[in-house]
């Protein structure tokens, strides 16, 4: 009879045991489920980092594609733009004093033999002899100024070969004929070196 209780009482200790035990495991796949949700937010978050970081490096290299394209056409404007201002200063000739401070948009400054300074053009005017009322010759100051895809401080003979032959070439002063005008180039006889431009309704 004891023995028959025994029993029955180990199986319930038994049955209570296992039945903890399964709670214990469910609780810890419980947890394991809830672990593996935060790692998968954890990665979703990394993952979600990572694709940021991506469209922050496109976003950056697609700037700095604009920027050189900028960079690109700004270089490409300023060589464009050499030509068109030496053809601007050519249309200065002829005009009046009044005419000149209207085009160039500045007072200028008196200077010798009649003549007159635009600072922000970077310019000197003189005027026709002897009335001195439009504009016969045009000083560019700029020493570097570009004729032509030649810069001043170059050799002589490379405005030679862009301008082809001077119709004078005397003391470090060689005339050449462009469309309506003249260009006097004004160089070192020793060096070789170019200087000084001036611009000439009329050739003398």
């Amino acid at each position: 009879m004891k023995r028959i209780m025994d029993k029955k009482y180990n199986r319930r200790l038994l049955t209570v045991l296992l039945l903890i035990s399964m709670m214990e495991v469910t609780g810890c796949s419980l947890q394991q489920k809830n672990r593996t949700g935060e790692n998968t937010e954890a990665s979703t978050a990394v993952t979600v980092s990572q694709n940021d970081v991506i469209k922050e490096s496109s976003a950056a290299a697609v700037t700095e594609t604009e920027t050189e394209t900028e960079t690109e056409t700004e270089t490409e404007t300023e060589i464009e733009t050499e030509p068109a201002l030496l053809d601007r200063y050519i249309g200065l000739l002829g005009l009046t004093k009044e005419e000149l401070v209207k085009s160039l948009g500045e007072e200028p400054e008196k200077i010798d033999e009649g003549g007159l300074e635009f600072k922000n053009a970077g310019i000197r005017i003189w005027f026709d002899h002897p009335n001195y009322r439009t504009a016969e010759q045009i000083l560019v100051m700029d020493p570097q100024f570009d004729i032509l895809g030649v810069k001043l401080g170059e050799k002589i003979d490379r405005f030679k070969e862009i301008l082809k032959d001077p119709v004078s070439d005397q003391n470090g002063d060689a005339h050449f004929k462009y469309n309506n005008v003249y260009l006097s180039i004004i160089y070192d006889t020793e060096t070789q070196d170019t200087y000084g431009l001036y611009i000439l309704k009329n050739d003398f």
